[in-house]
């Protein structure tokens, strides 16, 4: 589809079916759009419930899916809600969690492939994204996409996590909470279109069957284009879900979901003369598409089944019970552009000094399966002795990854910038390399961990837990054949304390031990790659207006994590141990909600990530990481027009390096994006303009080394660089109709 297709294509159309299906008598919306307080008994009650606005006052990630209070636990973790996701036009979790505190978003540039992003200065996509509280892990390039229409909220959980969850990177996890069955009728249907054309419809109903049993349905469908003419989307989801509800005593969930997509190769490079650098022959634009348009598929199939039992006993004792088994097939046939150089060096002509204009193409195939299994069974008791109220949760859950894999990569022409021309230049080798890799992960962990309300004041927070990994593996190709098997076992626990004034000031501290287990499972020599492990320090305050779900917080964090990973040039899917790392920083969030119709969501960040220990990077940053990023969304609800609001965001991101070598020409500028959007209600149609980098600002988010083996022999190496640009200017129109 053409960039030159906008929004006037479809969106007159959607707006005119919502404006016509509103009358001109509409109830005042100001008691929904000036939010409410929740209180804290109501929102345990149902933790998974619909929030209205942006300041949810219950997480259900901190305690493994028991309620626990935003401003009181001694834990940070920050709530995106439906409402945010919706008017903020996020369609992915990358973009959802954009104006969290300690997140770090787009660490390899825009790429619609995957969601990339960093907690408290540790890349934490692939281990760090959950689904109700259960892992989806990424092994080799099987990600796991996520459709935004079927949650209910996001939760950022900062911070180590091992103690609740087993295996996971120290800064944080990413858990996206999926919409579940209600026992009353709500029905909403969706119309989305984009700038870049397309429409995707979508159905989310819900009712109750009888008094015991209730269901939901939640499907999309839709075709839609992209910044690139080149290259086209489409999704296929639908996710039933059945709760039985026999009694107050005894609740059963089944689910179900499948997701087909057919993604295609946004990951783009283009030179560093003509993005972050100048080029005499002109600049990049940030929809200029350097891969091969007539190769550039990736499909991706992904569906999982599983069940949440809880059934309560006598004497304060619940059964907890959660399953799911999930399947992901991955194909990528794709031509992308690898290195660059002046066209001139092909027929042995002096280069232009920085006029950098043609590419060499790989050519890059994936067929990868993996499937994931996942138990966790679990007694929950509720305790009360003199002025303590505690409940205490001792279980043992198990983990299962497998994954097989067989990719390849191999010449695929020389693409002249300028003209999109690809051939085939003599003597250069057109047959692929061949590699395969096996991976079989087993984690089985047992759990206790307790949370004490100590009089009115004091909460303790504490967690011990102990693991079992089982990890196998093999790679093959021409560089040589590699198997492994390791056994290993680790220890983790947290402690954490807060204090609660009377006047709705908290102040907390938490200390937790954690691991990671490396997805790769192997050295570039074929050797078992020890478990990364951290500590992690916090301290912070948080204050909580009385009456109000508006939430201010300041916290301190200190992390320090041994045999962390880098990759290893030259041997793809290989990395190295490279010492230890630490990451310090302050982060500072504000959800507030006036009294005259403005909500406010505002973040600042600064991280202080580095390596300390390392034979060449030692006191390097860490790649990708900016010391400085801060956010701000601002929502306004007018009083004159009801049911009309308008929401304006600023996101910046500092300087940083996009390795740990500190490259000075890798070295990036900071950057400030504007979003915004308009959304109108009355008499259920909701209709909402969300843009995202309204500006279209061009900046560049990440620049990597060319091959040298891909370039003519008289071409300058130092000159062969890519990087990505950061994700352009997107527009969504969208109109649902609620019942």
């Amino acid at each position: 589809m053409s960039t030159q297709r906008n929004i006037l294509t479809a969106g007159p159309l959607l707006l005119s079916i919502g404006l016509a299906a509103q009358t001109a008598y509409a109830q005042s919306e100001e008691d929904e759009i000036i939010l409410e307080p929740i209180t804290v008994e109501g929102a345990q009650s149902d933790p998974y419930q619909y929030v209205e606005g942006y300041a949810a006052e219950a997480s259900v990630s901190a305690n493994r899916g028991l309620p626990s209070d935003l401003a009181t636990a001694p834990r940070s973790v920050s709530v995106i809600t439906d409402q945010q996701i919706t008017d903020q036009g996020a369609m992915s979790i990358e973009e959802a969690i954009a104006y969290t505190p300690g997140v770090t978003t787009q660490t390899y540039g825009a790429d619609g492939r995957y969601d990339q992003f960093a907690i408290r200065g540790f890349s934490a996509h692939t281990s760090g994204i959950y689904r109700d509280g259960m892992p989806l892990r990424t092994y080799g390039w099987g990600a796991w996409r996520t459709e935004t229409f079927g949650l209910e909220r996001i939760e950022v959980l900062r911070g180590a996590t091992s103690s609740l969850y087993g295996s996971n990177e120290p800064g944080g996890l990413v858990n996206a909470i999926t919409k579940r069955p209600k026992f009353e009728h709500n029905v909403e249907l969706l119309a989305r279109t984009s700038a870049y054309g397309g429409l995707e419809m979508g159905v989310d109903v819900t009712d109750a069957l009888s008094d015991t049993v209730a269901y939901r349905f939640v499907g999309l469908a839709g075709k839609t284009g992209t910044i690139y003419d080149e290259v086209d989307e489409s999704r296929l989801y639908f996710a039933p879900s059945l709760t039985w509800s026999p009694s107050d005593l005894t609740n059963l969930t089944l689910f179900a979901q499948y997701q087909k997509d057919e993604v295609g190769d946004t990951y783009v490079l283009v030179p560093q003369y003509g993005s972050q650098l100048p080029n005499p022959l002109g600049q990049y634009d940030n929809d200029f598409y350097s891969n091969n348009p007539d190769r550039n598929t990736i499909e991706t199939t992904q569906s999982y089944v599983g069940y949440e039992f809880d059934h309560e006993l006598e004497n304060g004792l619940t059964f907890r019970s959660r399953a799911r088994y999930a399947d992901n097939d991955w194909t990528n046939k794709t031509g992308y552009a690898s290195t660059f150089f002046s066209s001139r060096t092909i027929y042995g002509l002096p280069p232009i000094s920085e006029a950098i204009n043609a590419a060499t193409l790989v050519n890059f195939d994936v067929d990868q399966n993996t499937k994931q299994l996942t138990f966790d069974n679990a007694l929950v008791q509720n305790l009360s002795f003199g002025n303590v109220e505690a409940t205490v949760i001792g279980g043992i859950d198990y983990y299962r990854g497998k994954y097989d894999n067989t990719y390849a990569f191999g010449y695929g022409g020389t693409k002249f910038l300028e003209t999109g021309e690809i051939v085939n230049l003599p003597g250069i080798p057109t047959t692929p390399t061949v590699l395969t890799a096996t991976q079989d992960v087993k984690q089985t962990g047992l759990y206790l961990m307790g949370n004490f309300n100590i009089g009115d004041n004091i909460i303790v927070d504490a967690g011990l837990r102990h693991d079992w990994l089982d990890m196998s593996g093999s790679s093959g190709s021409s560089f040589g054949s590699y198997s492994l098997s390791s056994k290993k076992n680790f220890t983790s626990g947290n402690l954490g304390v807060s204090y609660n004034f009377d006047n709705g000031v908290t102040i907390f501290g938490a200390a937790s031990r954690s691991f990671n287990l490396p997805p790769a499972g192997f050295s570039s020599t074929g050797q078992p790659l020890d478990v990364e492990m951290a500590n992690s320090f916090e301290v912070g305050t948080r204050f909580r207006p009385l009456g109000t779900n508006s939430l201010l917080s300041v916290t301190l964090f200190d992390i320090t994590k041994t045999n962390a990973l880098q990759a290893v040039p030259g041997f793809p899917g290989a990395f190295e141990q490279v010492g230890e790392v630490r990451s310090q920083g302050v982060e500072v969030g504000a959800n507030y909600a006036f009294q005259n119709g403005i909500s406010v969501l505002a973040s600042y960040t600064f991280i202080d990530a580095k390596v300390t220990k390392n034979t060449t990077d030692q006191g390097n940053r860490l790649g990708n990481i900016p010391e400085h990023s801060a956010s701000i969304w601002v929502d306004y609800a007018f009083d004159q027009v009801p049911g009309l609001r308008a929401g304006l965001g600023i996101r910046y991101t500092g300087e940083r390096f996009s390795d740990n070598a500190n490259t000075q020409a890798f070295k990036l500028d900071d950057v400030t994006i504007l979003d915004a959007s308009i959304n109108y209600e009355r008499n259920g149609w909701v209709t909402t303009l969300a843009a995202r980098n309204l500006a279209d600002k061009r900046y560049v988010s990440y620049c990597q080394s060319g091959d040298p083996s891909g370039l003519p022999p008289t071409a300058d190496p130092a000159q062969s660089a890519g990087c990505t640009f950061g994700t352009g200017r997107t527009v969504e129109l969208s109109l649902t109709r609620h019942f």
